[in-house]
């Protein structure tokens, strides 16, 4: 279940969000992951990250995220997004088109992340 902060989405990103949350599943360490969608837009900064937890349940201790995603840039600049991967631990910078609003942002997010992890839409 998604978490949105700072931003009521336009029903069609919602939509993508709810649909990447459902269709995208990956492996990673030889185990399958499915992701979850945090989205948080303040003033200054805009950010989506991705959490991918194992299917089953969660242990004694909790949601671990073996894998976390995450996506940023100056609110309404439209040059470069940032993205660090939790298990390279490097940052990347990508290229954008012009971000209009947070809604652009969002669904450029998840169709980076969707190429990335080869679940194109």
């Amino acid at each position: 279940m998604a978490k949105i902060f700072g931003i009521k989405p336009q029903i069609a990103t919602q939509q993508l969000i709810e649909k990447f949350e459902n269709e995208v599943q990956i492996r990673h360490n030889n185990q399958p992951l499915v992701g979850t969608v945090y989205v948080d837009m303040q003033e200054n900064q805009w950010a989506v990250a991705f959490a991918y937890n194992f299917t089953r349940k969660p242990g004694l201790h909790g949601h671990e995220n073996p894998l976390e995603v995450r996506y940023s840039c100056p609110a309404r600049e439209s040059s470069s997004v940032r993205m660090f991967r939790s298990t390279d631990a490097t940052e990347r910078t990508f290229a954008s088109e012009a971000l209009k609003d947070g809604d652009a942002f969002i669904r450029f997010a998840l169709t980076q992340e969707r190429t990335l992890v080869g679940r194109p839409a």
